[in-house]
C-alpha cells in the first residue's frame, strides 16, 4: 500500500467520496478483459507514484529557491495527492483482478539538468515543465478518459484523480505569476522545447493500449484518445495560458499546425519531465 498523509487534502482519507463497493460492469467482463484492465490500472499506479517523487523534487526546489511558502505548501500537498492516486489505482486494479494486488515496483525518476542556465531560470523551467505542461497534459487526458468511462468504479476513481491534477497544473502558472516581466520573457525560447519534449514523453511512455474499444469505458487509454487530448491541451490550455502572460507563442502554434512532431534534438533532451 502507498502511505497517505494524515495532513493531506482529505485529512488522511483516500478519496473525497467512498469508491463504489458494487460495480456490475466489472462482473460482466471476461477474465481476460479483467486481467488486462488490472494491468492497465496497476501501470497507472506506478506512474502516479513516480509523479509523487517528482513533486518531492519540486517541493525541495521551491524551498531552495526561496519561493513563496504558499507554493511550497501546494507542492507538499501534491506529493500526498499523487500517493493517493497511486493507491486508488492499485485498489481499482485489485478490483479488476479479483484479488489484492501489491503496489507495483517504483519507476525511476529522471530530472532535467538544464545545463548553462542560472538557478533561477532552472527552477522556472522545472516548474513550467512539470506543472504548466505535464500536469496540464495529465488533466486533459483524464478529462477525456472520464468522458468515455461508464464503469462506476473507474469513473469514480478518475474523478478523484482529475480534481487534484487541475490544482497541480495551477501550481506552475501560480509560480510563473511570481516572476518579473523580464524573467517571464526570458522563458520564450524554451517554450517550444518544453512543449515538444513533454509531448514526446507522453507519446513514448510504454503502455498496453486496450485490445477492445469497450475497455476504454473502464478507464483504459486508447492511443486515439491520448493523442487527441494532448493536442487539445496544447491548443486550448497551454498556449492560451502563456498568452495571458503576454508571452509569444507563435513558435508553438506553428509547431502544432504541422502535427506537433516530437523528433529528438539536443535542446529538447535537456527539458525532460515525468509523465503520468
Amino acid at each position: 500500500m502507498n502511505r497517505i498523509s494524515p495532513h493531506g487534502r482529505w485529512n488522511g482519507k483516500l478519496t473525497s467520496r467512498d469508491l463504489p463497493v458494487v460495480d456490475e460492469t466489472i462482473d460482466a467482463l471476461s477474465k481476460t478483459e479483467r486481467t488486462e484492465l488490472a494491468r492497465h490500472w496497476l501501470s497507472r499506479g506506478a506512474s502516479e507514484r513516480r509523479v509523487g517523487d517528482a513533486f518531492l523534487f519540486v517541493r525541495d526546489a521551491l524551498r531552495a529557491g526561496r519561493a513563496p511558502e504558499s507554493l511550497v505548501t501546494l507542492a507538499t500537498r501534491a506529493v500526498d495527492d499523487e500517493m493517493r492516486h497511486a493507491e486508488i489505482s492499485r485498489i481499482v486494479a485489485s478490483r479488476f483482478a479479483g484479488r489484492e494486488l501489491p503496489a507495483p515496483a517504483l519507476l525511476p525518476l529522471i530530472t532535467p539538468k538544464h545545463p548553462g542556465v542560472n538557478p533561477e531560470m532552472r527552477l522556472t523551467l522545472w516548474m513550467l515543465g512539470q506543472c504548466a505542461f505535464n500536469e496540464t497534459y495529465a488533466s486533459a487526458v483524464l478529462e477525456a478518459s472520464l468522458a468515455e468511462t461508464t464503469g462506476p468504479l473507474a469513473n469514480a476513481a478518475l474523478r478523484e484523480l482529475l480534481s487534484d491534477e487541475v490544482d497541480h497544473a495551477k501550481l506552475g502558472w501560480a509560480f510563473f505569476a511570481t516572476q518579473s516581466r523580464a524573467e517571464q520573457k526570458a522563458v520564450e525560447p524554451w517554450l517550444l522545447p518544453l512543449a515538444r519534449v513533454n509531448l514526446k514523453m507522453w507519446r513514448e511512455t510504454p503502455r498496453d493500449y486496450p485490445s477492445d474499444a469497450k475497455l476504454v469505458r473502464q478507464g483504459a487509454l486508447s492511443l486515439e484518445l491520448l493523442e487527441t487530448a494532448l493536442i487539445e491541451a496544447l491548443k486550448s490550455l497551454v498556449v492560451p495560458g502563456f498568452r495571458e502572460f503576454g508571452i509569444d507563442t507563435s513558435a508553438i502554434e506553428r509547431w502544432i499546425s504541422t502535427g506537433a512532431p516530437t523528433q529528438d534534438n539536443e535542446r529538447t533532451s535537456e527539458a525532460m519531465q515525468t509523465p503520468t
